[in-house]
């Protein structure tokens, strides 16, 4: 496992694997039957590695790891499909809500208690920021490797290459809450305010 700060600083390595449930007598804990109940889980109620508080974003790159927004600790946590905790961003995020990854392993965090989208490299280390954001939420990344940025009434554009802001997707959304890339160059939106699903094509 490795902790890795804001600023991309390894704090701790270990090969631990983490169990998918916590220690007998707190009275959060998920029992085992609980967790053997579901097709597949992994987690449980707690601010150590491994466990969550509110996560709300979720990812999955091209080696198969799980990346989760873990909302309520500050952090974004990184998984093996069997849940084995890998590494953990943490140290400069507030109440992140969403996360994506491009192809290079890149990981874009929605840092939204801090009015921002965070980049790291595919080891951890920081990248850049995009700012000028009023309540960031959820990202995705278009077939043209521009990020989007569901913000508080429109959805936001960046490049990622040198992080500069692009122009606003044409038409004005209500409250989006989260997005995906169509895998054709478009990006679905959720519209929550208009309780509706808008999609944005390749010109967009």
């Amino acid at each position: 496992m490795e902790l890795v700060s804001g600023g991309g600083t390894v704090a701790e390595h270990s090969s631990r694997r983490w169990p998918p449930w916590l220690a007998v007598g707190d009275p959060d804990a998920v029992t085992t039957s609980e967790v053997a109940a579901l097709p597949r889980a992994f987690g449980g109620p707690g601010t150590g590695p491994g466990q969550f508080r509110a996560p709300s974003g979720i990812a999955v790159d091209a080696r198969g790891r799980v990346w989760v927004a873990d909302t309520g600790n500050d952090r974004v946590q990184a998984f093996t499909r069997d849940g084995a905790l890998v590494r953990v961003l943490a140290g400069r995020l507030k109440a992140p809500e969403g996360v994506a990854v491009d192809a290079a392993g890149h990981v874009y965090v929605a840092d939204t208690g801090n009015r921002r989208v965070v980049q790291f490299s595919w080891w951890g280390g920081f990248v850049r920021e995009f700012g000028g954001l009023a309540r960031p939420r959820g990202v995705a990344l278009d077939h043209a490797g521009r990020l989007l940025v569901d913000d508080t009434g429109r959805v936001a554009r960046f490049d990622t290459r040198t992080g500069t802001a692009l122009s606003d997707t044409a038409e004005p959304i209500g409250s989006p809450r989260d997005m995906a890339d169509d895998g054709a160059g478009g990006v679905w939106v959720a519209e929550t305010g208009n309780h509706r699903i808008v999609h944005f094509g390749a010109s967009a």
